[in-house]
């Protein structure tokens, strides 16, 4: 016998939507995008100015002038700059997951 003629279909759910959560990584992608600006336009001004700010959580701030201590400038914007390339990485990767989850929702529909 034929198993298609003999089976009984079961009743199978609906497939949900796979986008509900899209907008969360949109969003959380546009805030970390803007918080990578304001990181990159403190290190435009840092350069500028001739003098970086340590962003250290605890203890107190420190400044490095480029004239008196070039090598902890150096290193400090070095730093802070891969710090803000990897916060842009991440920005771009919540945008780039976002932008998938709406696609695949609307070619679903």
């Amino acid at each position: 016998m034929n198993q298609k003629r003999t089976r009984i279909p079961l009743p199978h759910p609906k497939p949900g939507k796979t986008g509900r959560g899209a907008w969360v990584f949109l969003l959380i992608g546009s805030v970390l995008l803007a918080l990578t600006a304001l990181l990159g336009w403190t290190l435009g001004s840092a350069v500028r100015q001739g003098v970086i700010v340590t962003s250290n959580r605890a203890g107190p701030k420190l400044a490095y002038s480029l004239e008196l201590q070039p090598t902890q400038f150096y290193a400090e914007l070095l730093w802070q700059g891969t710090t803000t390339l990897l916060l842009g990485a991440l920005a771009v990767a919540a945008l780039w997951i976002g932008r998938l989850l709406m696609s695949t929702d609307k070619r679903r529909r």
